[in-house]
């Protein structure tokens, strides 16, 4: 499973890992009313990207998911000191929406474009393409509950 070639890791690591790691983190921030304009987005963001490489590991499907729930949660949790069973929480749902996401569109998607997963998966400008959805799904959940945060004060 570690056949990318090193071009190929760090366009991915460009086009959809880091996006989708910073907009992630700006959605767990919103969940817990934390500031979304904040340094320790970006230092979050980039510790995330890097854990990201275990996507390349040859573990079993799913195991990943596990790392990247835990290191998001880890690393929320140094950065700002919220609770713990907040910050999971947060993260769960976040995740909980990819999937969700993914699940609906992602066959739908494939049938359209007459791709196979696999090719997708191996073509970073495709795998980061098939991520915008939810990217950008998650990016509207992050701005709409920070502006809510700060129509109401909730913002610590």
């Amino acid at each position: 499973m570690f056949k990318e070639t090193f071009p190929g890791i760090i366009y991915a690591l460009l086009l959809q890992d880091f996006p989708e790691s910073l907009v992630e983190t700006m959605a767990v921030f919103s969940l817990l009313n934390l500031r979304i304009k904040d340094r320790k987005i970006l230092a979050i963001a980039l510790l995330q990207t890097l854990t990201n490489l275990v996507r390349l590991l040859p573990i079993a499907f799913g195991v990943h998911s596990v790392i990247l729930i835990l290191s998001l949660a880890a690393y929320t949790r140094l950065f700002t000191r919220a609770q713990l069973s907040k910050i999971f929480l947060a993260v769960l749902l976040c995740f909980a929406l990819i999937a969700t996401t993914e699940l609906i569109y992602a066959q739908p998607l494939l049938n359209l474009t007459g791709l196979e997963y696999e090719e997708v998966f191996a073509n970073p400008f495709l795998r980061a393409a098939f991520a915008l959805p939810y990217t950008v799904l998650l990016l509207v959940l992050a701005l709409v509950k920070n502006y809510y945060n700060q129509k109401r004060g909730l913002i610590c």
